[in-house]
Parts: C-alpha cells; sequence; structure tokens
C-alpha cells in the first residue's frame, strides 16, 4: 500500500478505539484490505470498517466476561465490511437480485422554491399520505408536478405533521443551525446507561417508577434466567445462550439483531400482523432469525409478550422515542420486569429535540443533515446525491449491536440493566465529523471481489447468496445457524438452549 493507505488504515484503527473507549483496543485489532472500497465524498469505508470492528470487539468483550479469559484480538476487511453495508442489494434469491424494495414514488423533487425535497413512499400508508396531501395520480411525473407547486419547508411541515416520512434537502451548516440538528450535536455516538431500581437504590433514592400493572420480578436470580441450561460459548459464539427480543423492521434494528444472532444469540422477531415490511428487507435481515406475531394492543398478546421478556437478556426496538413506552414496555417496566436486562433503542433523530418524535430513515436523514448535498456539489450534480449505501442504518445497527454486546459483558461482571441509545442521526454526524474524502472516482466492486464473502444458504424463498457476516474474534468465523423465514412463522416462545 501507498504512504496515504497505510495512513488511511492507521486512521480507522485509531477511530476504532475511540469509538469503542479503550485505546488498548486498538493493538487487538487488525485491518485488511484497501482504505476506499465505495466510492462517496465521505469516508463511507472507514464507517463500516469501524462499525464492524466495533461489533467484533463487543462479542470479545462478553466472551472475556464469560470465560474469565483475556479479550481475544478481532480482525475486518474493509471489502468485506462495505460489501456488509450493502447486503440488501448483494443478496440473491434464486441466483437473481432480490426486488428493490424501492417505490416508484420515492426520491427527490424540486419544489417551486427551486429546494429539493425527499418523499419515502416504501411504506403503503406512507405513500397514500403522501398522494392524498398533494391531491396527486400514483405516477413519478404528476408528483413531480404536484411538489412544484410547494414551497419545500411547507411541504416538509405539512407531511411531517401528517406523520408521512419527508424532508427537505438542507446543507450541513444549516442542518446544525436546526434545533434538530443541535440537539444531535449534544449527544454522544453511543449511549450505554445502568437503568433500573437498582440504579435508584444505590444513590439513596427510591425506586423510579412502581411496577407496571400485571409484571413481576422473576424468581430466580436475574443472570441465571437465560443461562441456567449452561450453553456452550465459544470465540464464534461468545452470545450462545442468550435471548433477544428484536421488535424492530427495515434496516438498522434489524442488522443489530441479525449480528448477534451470528454470535450465536436466539433472535426472536417479534412483529404484529398489521405492520407493513418489505419482503426483500426481511428476507436479507432474517438470517439467524425466528419470527413470531403479537400485537401489544390485545392484552392476551401484551402478556406473552411480558413473559418472554421475563426469560430475555435483550430486547432490540426501533418504534419512534416512547412508543412502546405508552404500552408499558419502555426501558425503566422492562428492567422492572426482567431485572438484568439489556434495552437498546434506535430511533432516527434521536432521543431530545423537536424531530425526536419523527418517524424517518436513513436516506431522509441524509437528506435533512447534509449528506446528500454534499454529494451534489463533490459530484457536480444536478440533484441531491445519497451514499452509495444505506451507511447509516448498518452502521447504526452494527454500533447497536456492540453496546449490546459490551453492555451485556458489563452485567456478567457487575449485574444491573443496561439501556444503549443510538440514532441514524447521531451516526450521520460521526460520519461527517471524520470529514470529507473525496473517492467518487472509485470503480464499483466487481462481484469477483465480493465473491469470497459470499456464503449460500436454502430457504423457503429458494437458494439464498448472501454477505457472511463480517469481522471475528481470535480468528473464529461466526455466522448463523438458521435461514430467514417468512413473519409470523413461529410460535411466541424461545428454542431450547443447546
Amino acid at each position: 500500500m501507498t504512504k496515504d493507505a497505510d495512513a488511511e488504515i492507521a486512521n480507522i484503527i485509531a477511530e476504532f478505539a475511540r469509538v469503542v473507549g479503550d485505546p488498548l483496543a486498538a493493538e487487538r485489532l487488525t485491518v485488511t484490505g484497501p482504505p476506499d472500497v465505495l466510492p462517496s465524498v465521505y469516508r463511507v469505508t472507514t464507517v463500516a470498517t469501524v462499525a464492524a470492528a466495533a461489533a467484533a470487539h463487543g462479542a470479545a468483550l462478553l466472551w472475556s466476561a464469560r470465560s474469565r479469559q483475556e479479550c481475544l484480538p478481532v480482525s475486518v476487511d474493509t471489502r468485506h465490511a462495505a460489501a456488509a453495508f450493502r447486503s440488501e442489494r448483494l443478496l440473491r434469491v434464486g441466483g437473481q437480485p432480490a426486488p428493490s424494495p424501492w417505490d416508484t414514488l420515492s426520491g427527490y423533487y424540486q419544489a417551486g422554491d427551486g429546494r429539493w425535497i425527499q418523499l419515502h413512499c416504501n411504506l403503503p400508508h406512507h405513500r397514500a399520505g403522501a398522494l392524498e396531501l398533494l391531491r396527486a395520480r400514483a405516477e413519478p411525473a404528476a408528483v413531480a408536478r404536484a411538489v412544484a407547486r410547494h414551497d419545500a419547508a411547507q411541504l416538509e411541515a405539512e407531511l411531517q405533521a401528517m406523520g408521512m416520512c419527508a424532508t427537505m434537502a438542507r446543507d450541513e451548516q444549516e442542518w446544525w443551525a436546526h434545533p434538530a440538528g443541535r440537539a444531535v450535536a449534544g449527544l454522544p455516538l453511543v449511549e450505554i446507561d445502568r437503568i433500573g431500581d437498582d440504579v435508584a437504590e444505590a444513590r439513596g433514592g427510591p425506586s423510579m417508577a412502581t411496577p407496571a400493572r400485571g409484571t413481576r420480578a422473576p424468581a430466580v436470580p436475574a443472570q441465571a434466567l437465560s443461562t441456567q441450561a449452561q450453553a456452550l460459548a465459544s470465540p464464534a459464539r461468545p452470545a450462545a445462550g442468550l435471548r433477544v427480543l428484536d421488535m424492530t423492521r427495515v434496516i438498522a434494528g434489524p442488522v443489530c439483531g441479525r449480528t448477534l444472532a451470528a454470535f450465536g444469540a436466539d433472535v426472536l422477531r417479534v412483529g404484529a400482523a398489521h405492520l407493513p415490511d418489505a419482503r426483500p428487507l426481511v428476507i436479507d435481515t432474517s438470517f439467524g432469525k425466528r419470527s413470531t406475531f403479537l400485537n401489544l394492543r390485545v392484552a392476551a398478546d401484551a402478556r406473552r409478550l411480558r413473559e418472554l421478556v421475563a426469560q430475555a437478556d435483550v430486547v432490540i426496538q426501533a418504534y419512534r422515542p416512547k412508543a412502546l413506552d405508552r404500552l408499558g414496555f419502555g426501558p425503566e417496566a422492562l428492567a422492572r420486569i426482567r431485572p438484568g436486562i439489556v434495552c437498546a433503542t434506535i430511533s432516527a433523530y434521536g432521543r431530545q429535540g423537536p424531530w425526536s418524535g419523527l418517524r424517518g430513515f436513513d436516506s431522509l436523514v441524509q437528506t435533512a443533515s447534509g449528506i446528500a448535498l454534499a454529494g451534489t456539489r463533490a459530484a457536480g450534480s444536478d440533484r441531491p446525491l445519497p451514499l452509495p449505501a444505506q451507511a447509516l442504518d448498518h452502521a447504526t445497527g452494527h454500533l447497536a449491536a456492540f453496546g449490546v454486546l459490551a453492555a451485556l459483558a458489563h452485567r456478567e461482571i457487575a449485574g444491573g440493566s443496561w439501556h444503549v441509545r443510538l440514532s441514524l442521526a447521531q451516526t450521520g454526524r460521526w460520519l461527517m465529523g471524520l470529514g470529507e474524502r473525496d473517492t467518487l472516482d472509485l470503480p464499483e466492486p466487481r462481484e469477483a471481489e465480493i465473491a469470497p464473502f459470499r456464503r449460500v444458504m436454502r430457504s423457503e424463498f429458494g437458494e439464498l447468496s448472501y454477505i457472511a457476516p463480517p469481522g471475528s474474534v481470535g480468528g473464529a468465523e461466526h455466522g448463523y445457524d438458521r435461514p430467514p423465514s417468512s413473519l409470523g412463522t413461529h410460535q411466541a416462545g424461545w428454542a431450547p438452549i443447546r
């Protein structure tokens, strides 16, 4: 490699140590491959490599805590990490690319004031809501004409007020001056905090809240709940025997659950039959998981979820902030149901600020925060240019897995319940904070370069060619022990611990 490439790899390793909060961790990380793989104006390859390495580091921490052995080294190939960040694009079903989850109406439209606005119509109700407000036919040209009759900021506000998914394209300076941008700027990349009654008692104060109706503490010690069958953990499966409820959709949250499944956890995806989802994304992010349906507004289903939580180790949720709190399943309530729980909360725009309750997706955050317009300027394009991958989604998912695994390691040593919080906007701030590095002239990775990271598995959908999980712990390769399945296929119960 050139001196510049060597320096970039050194920067990747230094950034990894900063993200995981351990300067000594840099000595245990090996990075192979070129420093730049994906064409972008930002350091997308750096973010992919650091996030994948962080998840592997979290697995090494958990293995160390469970085995009482030294923390093992981890390794990541930049080409593998970059491919993993495009897993939904690289998935092959029966030898063919999976259908695109993008609706024909999703995309950028120029408003009457000359500014760009992005509509996200990939879910049917978001599509219908945008068409209703615009009073337009379901054709891109008709939508473009309708958008051109509006001011971009006003249209953004009206669609957001309806609960739809849209945002005006801002530059980075404008975003950081916006109240939502300022709110995100005050948050760290990953928050890992201890929660629950034990925190209040340690401070000498009263319990944070009274127990929710219908819940009670389990009769067995917290740490014995899911490990009492003494599942055999290993460097390849450091999360073996641990139980994860994955209450997420689309990409970021499901990637977190998929990563935990790759490290050996029993992951049960919990959704509701009436909620829409994108089938290609379900296939790509469901490796290693089982899937069940529960409607939390139905008393019997809510009771069943409490029973599942009482025997779980981790709950991942990516609904809007406070959405599950109103149904009695917020982090503090979960910690009362199951002392020792690790909760991971993923949102679009963070836990504070005027946009904290908005629905949002990776591409919308890119548009709102200046990432898309930075690509426009660098490429000399006449319209917003997104990143070459859903990098905010995938990075947030891998960083969430790191937070969960690190919290489980903390729990193994010190006990307690833990809350891990992240957002796509916080991840976007991290990416932008690394500075621009124009690699737009890089060629797209060829299939021959991707092939070493592919694996094949049979499933109900046909033969799947997919990207294996990136990174290794102590040289051990980890992977999925079951193919993806249709939503709601399994019973709402835990698998026997092996």
